[in-house]
């Protein structure tokens, strides 16, 4: 997430267990190792490790059978299987440009936006070309779908917010939280900057006057 700070805030209930301000404990860290040993076991390589990724949405069946069906349904929760995505996206992507948005306001992990890459990118459009953009009210789901706007190489224009799209202003918001991001982002890329050089030409003094201090050997 460092090359990609825009996306942190979205994807930061996934985060926080390990950069959060609480370490995380023992029984975590050993969960987290056996999921991963379980995933890695199951080949999860072989599909996110490879071109293959762009193929599927591994987080969308995650989330269905890590969530009681009532709690889905009680927050209107419907995962859409790969290939009616698929086919959804075949038609609306028709004469679809360069420079577009694509937007779906209930976006979840982001099924709809992975099958969309993959109809402009037959239609020989890159996906990084667009803008994309993404709401939902479940907050687990929207740092699902930013991992996967990674995987699915969707590009550097992809906006992912939570809270109630029904609103008018939900785009807005993301949009303005988004540029937020980045801009204290630029700021300490500037920062960490100038005290890399600060500290290059500090090293560089020292050493001078070391030099300088140091007795010349008899001749």
């Amino acid at each position: 997430m460092r090359a990609r700070p825009d996306l942190l805030p979205a994807a930061w209930p996934l985060v926080e267990p390990w950069l959060g301000a609480d370490p995380p404990d023992d029984a975590t860290i050993d969960a987290a190792r056996r999921v991963a040993h379980a995933a890695l076991d199951a080949g999860q390589l072989h599909l996110t490790g490879t071109p293959r990724r762009r193929d599927i949405d591994l987080f969308g069946p995650l989330l269905v059978e890590l969530r009681a069906d009532g709690a889905r349904l009680a927050a209107g929760q419907y995962y859409t299987p790969g290939h009616i995505a698929d086919a959804l996206t075949t038609g609306l992507m028709t004469g679809v440009e360069p420079g577009q948005s694509v937007i779906d306001p209930a976006v979840g992990t982001g099924g709809l936006f992975r099958a969309a890459a993959q109809t402009l990118r037959a239609q020989h459009i890159d996906p990084a070309t667009m803008l994309w953009i993404g709401g939902d009210i479940d907050e687990v789901a929207i740092a699902c779908a930013a991992a996967n706007a990674v995987l699915w190489q969707l590009g550097p224009n992809v906006v992912l917010g939570v809270g109630d799209t029904l609103t008018d202003t939900w785009q807005t918001t993301a949009i303005a939280q988004r540029r937020e991001v980045l801009h204290i982002a630029e700021r300490l890329r500037a920062t960490a900057f100038a005290a890399d050089v600060l500290g290059t030409v500090a090293r560089l003094v020292d050493a001078a006057s070391t030099e300088r201090a140091a007795p010349n050997p008899r001749t």
